[in-house]
């Protein structure tokens, strides 16, 4: 395939747009007028739970920020309680809801509807979308106008397979739940392509936490002597191409649904490179574990 003609190609591929609508936009959650000024600067309303309008009620607000530079979404837990046929607001937290990549999977583990919330009690679980998911329980009692955690507690199954792993997170000192630390962070999964210089041997590799862990998983077949990394990234496309000569050149795309991006990218490494009759290999996509 010439250049001209793979361009050409890329175009037309762009100029189609996605094969299908995009989902619509989410409505944003019906919130009493207090709860949502009660929003952090530079946050909307995520969810709302209420126990109802009871003169004990309690509420639970969790505000989201705009995605940063890496796409995340940071989030805030307010609990508030009914006072005066209003609610106000008892504490808040920015440590407690997982952050919109803050699974294994760099998926979103929260939900709003695993959010129960009774007087003087608040229930959270978040779930990772494994085949068998790794969860997140936290209960909020309210004792002596001051609200407590009574459970904190993560399970854990690695890649959404085989056994789960069970850890009590730990509690505040004083036993505040406005100190409590639900120890989310978004995972570093680095993914790659090695190849043999020698015998042209290749190998995708995922899911390493450092650049440098590649080796240990590639013990017996490469090492940094007789082999390249070509490519290495967190989520996205990674693609093969080879030249006529048996050369072989990557290239890589950060969207894990954009294979055409990463086929182009290693296409034009191999034109750059002065490949002759370059052609696609393999590519491979992924995305956290």
């Amino acid at each position: 395939m010439t250049r001209t003609l793979r361009l050409t190609m890329a175009t037309l591929l762009a100029c189609a747009g996605p094969a299908f609508a995009a989902p619509p936009v989410k409505a944003p959650p019906t919130a009493p007028p207090e709860i949502t000024a009660a929003a952090p600067s530079g946050t909307t309303l995520l969810s709302f739970t209420s126990s109802g309008d009871q003169p004990d009620a309690a509420a639970a607000a969790v505000y989201e920020t705009p995605p940063d530079k890496n796409g995340i979404r940071h989030r805030t837990l307010t609990v508030f309680g009914r006072n005066g046929g209003q609610f106000a607001a008892e504490f808040s937290n920015e440590k407690l809801i997982a952050c919109s990549k803050c699974s294994q999977f760099h998926d979103d583990p929260f939900d709003g509807d695993y959010v129960k919330v009774t007087p003087a009690h608040v229930h959270i679980e978040q779930i990772d979308s494994g085949e068998k998911p790794s969860t997140t329980v936290l209960d909020f009692v309210k004792k002596a106008d001051t609200w407590q955690v009574s459970t904190a507690e993560r399970e854990t199954v690695v890649a959404g397979r085989g056994d789960a792993r069970t850890e009590k997170l730990p509690f505040p000192t004083p036993n505040l739940a406005s100190d409590m630390d639900a120890r989310w962070a978004v995972p570093v999964f680095l993914n790659g392509l090695v190849v043999n210089r020698t015998n042209g041997k290749f190998m995708f590799t995922h899911g390493k936490p450092t650049p440098d862990s590649v080796w240990a998983a590639l013990t017996g077949d490469c090492n940094k002597q007789e082999c390249t990394v070509l490519v290495q990234q967190e989520d996205g496309c990674i693609s093969l191409v080879r030249d006529a000569g048996g050369r072989s050149f990557g290239g890589g795309s950060p969207d894990p649904k954009d294979k055409v991006q990463a086929i182009s990218r290693a296409m034009s490494a191999c034109d750059a490179g002065g490949g002759q009759a370059c052609k696609e290999v393999r590519t491979d996509c992924s995305k956290g574990i």
